[in-house]
Formats: C-alpha cells, sequence, structure tokens
C-alpha cells in the first residue's frame, strides 16, 4: 500500500517537474511519509522510476491486449484514429510517462518481455489481413511500436495548439503505413 503511494505521488510529480527535477525529498514529502520510510522502498530515484516505468510496462501491455482485442478490433480504415486515440489515453492517465520515456535511465526490457506487446499488436493485423504471414507481422508490429515511442516523443516536446496538428500527421502515417502492411501480398 504504501509502495503503491510513493510510485503513485512520484508519477504525478514527475509529470508536473519532470524526472530531473524530481527529489526523493519531494516524494517523500508530498506522500506524508519520512525520507527513511521512502529509501526502504527505494535506495534511490532510478530504482524508484524504473519501478514506475515497469509498472507502466505491465499496465501498456493489458491496455493493448484490450484495445485490440479480436471483440474490439477496428476496421482497417478506422484503426489509426482508434490506434493513436488509445496511444494518447494510455499517456494522459499516466503522468509521469512521458517524462520517464525520456529519463536517462538504464532500464531495458528483455526480448521476452518486449513480446506480449507486439504478439498483440502482429496479432490484430492478422486479423485485418488473415494473408500476413505471423513473421511479416511481428516485424510490422515492431515498426509500429517505434512509431508510437516517435508520437509520444514530439507530442510532448509540441506546444499544447501544435498537438492536434502532430497527431492527425501520426494518423496519416500510421493509416499510409498500415494500407501498405495490411495490403494483400
Amino acid at each position: 500500500m504504501r509502495r503503491a503511494k510513493f510510485l503513485n505521488v512520484a508519477a504525478n510529480l514527475m509529470g508536473e517537474l519532470g524526472y530531473e527535477a524530481l527529489t526523493m525529498k519531494a516524494v517523500a514529502e508530498q506522500a506524508g511519509a519520512s525520507i527513511g520510510t521512502l529509501y526502504d522502498y527505494f535506495p534511490d530515484k532510478q530504482t524508484l522510476a524504473t519501478a514506475l516505468l515497469a509498472q507502466y510496462t505491465e499496465e501498456a501491455d493489458a491496455h493493448w491486449s484490450e484495445v485490440l482485442s479480436k471483440d474490439n478490433l477496428p476496421t482497417k480504415s478506422a484503426f489509426p484514429g482508434v490506434f493513436v486515440k488509445a496511444i494518447l489515453d494510455f499517456s494522459s492517465k499516466r503522468p509521469g510517462y512521458l517524462a520517464l520515456l525520456g529519463a536517462p535511465l538504464a532500464y531495458s526490457r528483455t526480448a521476452s518481455a518486449r513480446k506480449p506487446l507486439r504478439k498483440t499488436i502482429a496479432s490484430a493485423l492478422q486479423m485485418m489481413n488473415g494473408k500476413l504471414a505471423a513473421n511479416s507481422a511481428l516485424i510490422r508490429a515492431n515498426v509500429i511500436v517505434e512509431l508510437i515511442k516517435g508520437l509520444l516523443a514530439i507530442n510532448k516536446q509540441s506546444a499544447s495548439k501544435e498537438r492536434d496538428l502532430v497527431i492527425d500527421e501520426f494518423k496519416r502515417l500510421i493509416r499510409l503505413y498500415l494500407n501498405d502492411a495490411l495490403a494483400d501480398k
């Protein structure tokens, strides 16, 4: 319970201040705990941030499994809009997510840990095009994951008045990519 509170406070502060400006002292104060108690759970800021990133990663896998399930799968033409909206919904509900993506953390998922998200996307692609081979779908899923990272990075850097334009460009990019990726080949 206390660990979750520390993570929640850290996420909110990171979303507000950014990773670099976040201090362990501020997390402890906002959580209403002593700095010693915080250090019992997380010995440093990087460990705290890594734990939060791991939590977000698990949540992302579950999020995409639901968004791209057979029951929820959008049409090929609606897919880009649904996909970009799902990305933005996910990141907006996790205040520290964007700050963590740009943080200088030594956090890397193993290939097996990265696989669920990519398999979920690959399965959705195969459901939209039954002729798409599994290995081709997985390669395309890897490209889509990198596009997601790009959208989030550019969206984070954009002025608020430019974000709608950035989002429209990413929808266009995903639509163009999917038209080719899902073409019968």
